[in-house]
């Protein structure tokens, strides 16, 4: 029997990325859970989850609703600005709440919208409007997305038909994006494990 059969290609790229077994450090790792064996390839696997996985899974759950389940409220609009949220109103009794505009959701946020011009966004404070829109689903914090918005005062019209045409396109891309960065970042990740495997990190 041949003991020293020649090692497969891909045994031989295992063996070149991981490099040679640390006896000593794997020694202090065994019996421990998965976390504590392998700390940078769970942290790693972590901070994707959070910064990447997560935020598009919800983005991909808040797609565009059925017009006939939108709320409709009436507001006083007291401040507007560019990021989200951007819109502080007050209702009716007295409650002041945020809204935004259809915008990806992402661990850092703070997205543009382009739904409304410059000029919208400056003229709407102070402004007794009609939203339409609804809470967002899945999100740590209470958020309301604005999917039409009239303001008779300032003849401003921002219908339904304009926010939606634009939403599942930005959702596409936002995936793309998410699977371009998700396919390098997990890649680097096998390297990571394999050397944790092997005691080299």
């Amino acid at each position: 029997m041949n003991l020293n059969r020649p090692l497969s290609r891909r045994q031989r790229l295992i063996d070149k990325l991981s490099g040679p077994p640390n006896e000593a450090v794997l020694a202090t790792r065994r019996g421990k859970p998965f976390w504590r064996r392998y700390p940078q390839t769970s942290w790693g696997m972590l901070l994707s989850l959070v910064l990447l996985i997560i935020p598009e899974c919800v983005n991909q759950w808040n797609r565009v609703p059925d017009p006939a389940t939108l709320q409709t409220l009436q507001v006083r609009i007291l401040h507007t600005q560019l990021t989200e949220p951007h819109l502080f109103v007050e209702l009716p009794n007295g409650e002041r709440r945020q809204m935004e505009w259809p915008v990806d959701i992402s661990a850092g946020g703070r997205f543009r919208s382009y739904e409304w011009t410059d000029a919208q966004r400056q003229s709407l404070p102070g402004c007794l409007a009609t939203i339409q829109g609804a809470p967002l689903k899945l999100t740590l914090t209470k958020r309301f997305r604005i999917w039409a918005l009239d303001c008779h005062e300032q003849d401003i019209s921002i219908s339904f038909h304009t926010t939606s045409k634009s939403h599942p396109k930005r959702l596409t891309a936002s995936l793309v994006i998410g699977l371009c960065l998700l396919i390098p970042c997990y890649l680097f990740y096998v390297v990571v494990f394999l050397r944790e495997k092997r005691g080299q990190l």
